[in-house]
């Protein structure tokens, strides 16, 4: 049996650099726990639990019940252990143990996703802004009403930059006439948009339980959807597949359990994966950009603001 590693673990509360509006609400900080293991060598290794529950992990306070009943000490049989109603956790320990076999540097080679603001102020953010730090870029919808959601995106595409990749994301927040009307408008806006504008993709326009009619919006229109909130934990992307879904799978790592286990998860089922952020910090974040180092698709940004400075 190998020897336990110790636990450090301490809350954490940080400012989002900007509040985050969607169709949940303004996000404005971002919580969660940092934990550190230390092997019988001294070796350490960082892991983060970054929860979500409105995409359905466990909340910040059922984290913190778990690291208090450790009582500093956890072996790797009880990592494995660690029950699937805590993903979060999974993650954390599971990426802190695979750190300590193996480094992780930052890939050069990854293209990175700028969030745009939300509602009119993309508009007074694109006047002023003298240059966009990425190519690709996403769109929060689904937060006003359409008619004034569309009128805005109409005319945001006539201030993106030539070659800008845009996604657009509803949180699954639209009805199937509102979801219907943007994919109208999608394939439309792609025919005629001049400047070499690519729309990648509409990300989640209705609520998971929606799953048949996504599936026929999917073979309906030309624009891609890609699925967010439906494939928020490992057991869901494994339904999904098994039902044959062939659009994109957009995963947000920090939440879908141990690394590794969608590692070898992703070693045996071919999908189209885009990895997406969850506001962790840099010690989340490089757990899951070692996963789209090798998964992400190619030629597509993932899901995350490139680094400042």
């Amino acid at each position: 049996m190998n020897p336990p590693y110790q636990v450090q673990w301490h809350p954490y509360q940080v400012p989002l650099a900007f509040p985050l509006t969607t169709a949940y609400g303004c996000w404005t900080h971002r919580e969660g726990i940092i934990l550190q293991l230390t092997d019988e060598h001294g070796q350490t290794s960082q892991g983060e639990v970054a929860p979500l529950p409105w995409f359905g992990t466990e909340t910040l306070d059922q984290a913190r019940e778990f690291c208090q009943q450790l009582s500093g000490c956890i072996t790797s049989d009880q990592i494995q252990a660690i029950p699937d109603y805590l993903p979060c956790c999974q993650f954390a320990f599971g990426g802190a143990e695979w750190g300590l076999w193996e480094q992780f540097v930052e890939p050069l080679s990854l293209r990175y996703c700028q969030l745009l603001p939300t509602g009119k102020s993309v508009l007074t953010y694109l006047e002023t802004v003298q240059h966009l730090p990425c190519q690709t870029v996403k769109w929060k919808i689904g937060i006003e009403d359409i008619a004034t959601e569309q009128a805005l995106f109409l005319t945001m595409l006539q201030r993106l930059p030539p070659h800008t990749h845009l996604r657009l994301d509803a949180n699954g927040s639209l009805t199937l006439d509102e979801a219907t009307q943007w994919l109208k408008l999608l394939s439309h806006q792609q025919k005629v948009i001049h400047k070499s504008i690519q729309i990648e993709y509409l990300e989640q326009p209705l609520p998971p339980d929606h799953l048949r009619e996504l599936f026929t919006l999917a073979q309906s229109f030309p624009t891609v959807i890609a699925l967010d909130e439906s494939v928020a934990s490992l057991p869901q992307l494994q339904r999904l597949y098994d039902q044959g879904w062939e659009g994109i799978y957009v995963l947000k790592g920090a939440i879908m359990g141990d690394p590794r286990r969608l590692h070898q998860w992703l070693t045996h089922h071919p999908i189209k994966v885009i990895f997406s952020s969850v506001f962790e910090t840099a010690i989340a974040r490089q757990q899951v950009l070692r996963l789209a180092q090798q998964w992400n698709l190619t030629n597509y940004a993932v899901g995350f603001s490139p680094l400042q400075g």
